[in-house]
C-alpha cells in the first residue's frame, strides 16, 4: 500500500561486524555484487565482493586493485559488471569501469570512455532492465550543483553509450543528487539528495 517497513540487516553471509554497502542483485536474483572494506583478503581498502549461493568471496584482483572500487552494478543480461574506482588509467579521480563476465569469470575491467566519465568523478551507476538506459551521477559533467543525475542512452546493446543529459529540475538541485535506481516496471525512481524537506 506505499508504506516502507522497518528496515533490517540482510540476512545471510554479507553482513560482518566490519563494513559493507553498495549492495546489487542481477536481474534474476541469483547474484549479489556488494562492496566491503578493510577485509583480511582485499586488494585494496574497499573491494566489490560477490555473492553465489549465500557463499561470499573477493571478486579478484580482476576487478579489484590497491585502489578504491565501490558500486557494482550487473547488466540485465549478467554480461557485464559496472563499477566504480579510483585506479590510475581513468579520466579522473573516480570513473566508471566495466568488466565482461564470461562462464570462464570475469574479464579485465575497460574504462567506460571520456562520454561517461570526466576529469572529475563519476558514480552510481545503475542499467535500466530495458538494458539501453544508463543513469550514473557526476561533479563533471554540466550539471545544477554538486552532484547531479544523468542518463544516457543507446539503440541497441551493441552500441556504446551515448552523449549523457542531465535529469533536470526538480530531480537536480543545487545540492547532491546521486544513487539513481529505477524499478523493473519503470514507473518509479529512487535517488538520494541531501535537500532538505
Amino acid at each position: 500500500k506505499g508504506k516502507w517497513k522497518q528496515a533490517k540487516a540482510y540476512s545471510g553471509a554479507i553482513n560482518t561486524s566490519r563494513n559493507e554497502g553498495a549492495f546489487s542483485f542481477s536481474a534474476d536474483k541469483e547474484m549479489v555484487v556488494y562492496t566491503a572494506c578493510n577485509r583480511n583478503d582485499g586488494q585494496g581498502r574497499c573491494d566489490l565482493y560477490l555473492m553465489l549461493n549465500n557463499t561470499t568471496y573477493n571478486a579478484g584482483n580482476i576487478i579489484n586493485t590497491k585502489y578504491w572500487e565501490s558500486q557494482g552494478c550487473f547488466s540485465p543480461d549478467r554480461k557485464y559488471l559496472y563499477f566504480v574506482s579510483n585506479r590510475p588509467g581513468g579520466f579522473g579521480g573516480k570513473d566508471i569501469w566495466r568488466s565482461e563476465i564470461t562462464k570462464n569469470g570475469l574479464l579485465p575491467a575497460k574504462n567506460l570512455g571520456d562520454t561517461i566519465n570526466t576529469k572529475y568523478d563519476e558514480m552510481s551507476p545503475f542499467v535500466h532492465p530495458d538494458n539501453l538506459t544508463f543513469y550514473f551521477a557526476s561533479d563533471g559533467h554540466i550539471g545544477f550543483g554538486d552532484y547531479d543525475l544523468f542518463v544516457s542512452r543507446r539503440s541497441n546493446t551493441n552500441q556504446e553509450w551515448g552523449l549523457p543529459k542531465n535529469m533536470g529540475y526538480p530531480i537536480n538541485t543545487h545540492k547532491t543528487e546521486n544513487s539513481l535506481i529505477v524499478a523493473t516496471n519503470g514507473k518509479t525512481a529512487y535517488y538520494a539528495s541531501d535537500v532538505s524537506g
